[in-house]
């Protein structure tokens, strides 16, 4: 039996790592977020993982933000939602697409008031929905954990910046290869989904491929 178990183990292949560098108050940052839960993971979910990256510059262990204040306290709550969901990135995806709201072809209905006061209620909803622990969101976010979150990524983004060097967000990787030609605002066009799906098939090395992968 364990030979067998052995066996089937590392004939398995390596889930594909797509990598996003984005903003929370970035209107096609928000659309992607909703894109990808509703197109890219029905079809490849099975063979690939998203990790994602919030853009800052750490000024001295205090995190600045394109859009301001209020993104940074945007993106440190869902760098939190990340943080807590571990390795399950459908959590922290669920939970950025719940509290932005219904998105349009470039943004999303609340996009631009998470982190503050008045979206709590709806923050907190959304927590409970997707089996996130809102006591313990809500303690990252305001604790210092929340700060090593956003500086650790902010750190990261400089480090990787003058490699992707493009000047918008977001932006995509598949297995450290860059998938955006530009920024990705077509990120809801049947064509960007297409072409993400293949770059993620084409970056299987496994026999298992979804039916995704031949369509």
């Amino acid at each position: 039996m364990m030979s067998v178990v052995f066996a089937a183990f590392a004939m398995a292949a390596p889930l594909v790592t797509v990598e996003t560098f984005t903003e929370s108050y970035c209107p096609c940052s928000g659309t992607f977020h909703s894109e990808y839960l509703n197109h890219i993971v029905p079809a490849v979910g099975s063979i690939s993982v998203l990790n994602r990256s919030w853009d800052g510059r750490n000024d001295n262990g205090t995190v600045k933000c394109f859009h301001g204040h209020h993104e940074c306290e945007a993106n440190t709550l869902q760098a939190c939602a990340q943080h807590l969901s571990g390795d399950n990135y459908i959590t922290w995806l669920n939970y950025t697409v719940c509290i932005n709201g219904p998105c349009k072809h470039v943004g999303c209905e609340h996009q631009y008031s998470v982190g503050d006061s008045d979206s709590l209620k709806r923050e907190e909803g959304c927590a409970t929905a997707v089996g996130l622990n809102w006591d313990d969101l809500n303690s990252c976010f305001k604790s210092d954990l929340g700060k090593q979150l956003l500086i650790k990524d902010a750190d990261y983004d400089k480090k990787v910046h003058e490699e992707y060097g493009l000047e918008g967000l977001p932006i995509v990787k598949v297995n450290g290869k860059m998938f955006s030609k530009f920024w990705d605002c077509d990120s809801f066009e049947s064509s960007y989904h297409s072409n993400l799906i293949k770059a993620i098939c084409d970056a299987y090395t496994g026999d298992d491929k979804p039916a995704a992968c031949s369509a």
